[in-house]
C-alpha cells in the first residue's frame, strides 16, 4: 500500500506491513517518527476495496461499535470487554525488528471467531476493527511513559460504562470531556 505524503513533491510512502482483510479491505503500517522512541512509531492507514487510502481516526470505529451495539447489545459488550482486556496483554515495540514483523496475535481468526454476528451491523467487520485497535494499541504505548496516551482505554472504558454519547463522542473526537 502506498500513499501520498503531503511534501509539495509528491513522495508516496509505502507500507512495510499490510494486513488484508477478507472482505479485501487493506490496513498497511508505515514507518512514523514521532512519539517516546520515534524508531518505534508507525503510522497506520487503511484502504476499503475500490475506495481511497484513509487515516482511521477513534470516531469511526467507536461509531461502528455504537451501531453493533444497537442491534446486539450484549455481544457488543463482551467484544468491547475483549478490546479493553486485549490493552493489558498488547505491547508496544520492543525494537526496529519487532515492529518490522509487526505481529498481531490477539485478533486472530480464532480469537475474534465468537464476535463475527456482529460483522452483520454497521461498516466495519471484527477483524478490521481488532486490527486496528491492536495496531493502535501498539502505536499509543510507544508514548512518554511519564505522559502516556490514555485515549483508547478511556474511549473502551466510557462505553462499557454506557456513558452519554456527547461524552464517549468528545472523547473518540478528543475535544474535551464532560
Amino acid at each position: 500500500m502506498e500513499y501520498s505524503l503531503r511534501d509539495g513533491k509528491g513522495t508516496k510512502a509505502h507500507s512495510f506491513k499490510e494486513f488484508i482483510m477478507k472482505d479485501g479491505t487493506k490496513i498497511g503500517v508505515f514507518p512514523g517518527g514521532r512519539g517516546h522512541n520515534p524508531n518505534l512509531d508507525i503510522i497506520i492507514k487503511y484502504q476499503e476495496k475500490g475506495k481511497r487510502v484513509r487515516t482511521p481516526k477513534h470516531i469511526h470505529w467507536v461509531i461502528d461499535i455504537l451501531v453493533k451495539k444497537e442491534h446486539d447489545r450484549e455481544l457488543s459488550l463482551k467484544f468491547i470487554k475483549y478490546l479493553g482486556d486485549m490493552y493489558e496483554r498488547v505491547d508496544g515495540f520492543k525494537s526496529k525488528e519487532d515492529r518490522a514483523m509487526c505481529e498481531l496475535k490477539e485478533t486472530t481468526h480464532e480469537k475474534l471467531k465468537e464476535f463475527e454476528e456482529l460483522n452483520k451491523y454497521g461498516e466495519y467487520s471484527v477483524e478490521f476493527i481488532g486490527h486496528l485497535i491492536e495496531l493502535m494499541i501498539k502505536m499509543e504505548k510507544n508514548t512518554p511513559p511519564e505522559n502516556p496516551a490514555r485515549v483508547f482505554k478511556e474511549l473502551i472504558e466510557a462505553i462499557l460504562n454506557e456513558e452519554e454519547i456527547f461524552v464517549i463522542v468528545s472523547k473518540a473526537t478528543q475535544i474535551g470531556g464532560r
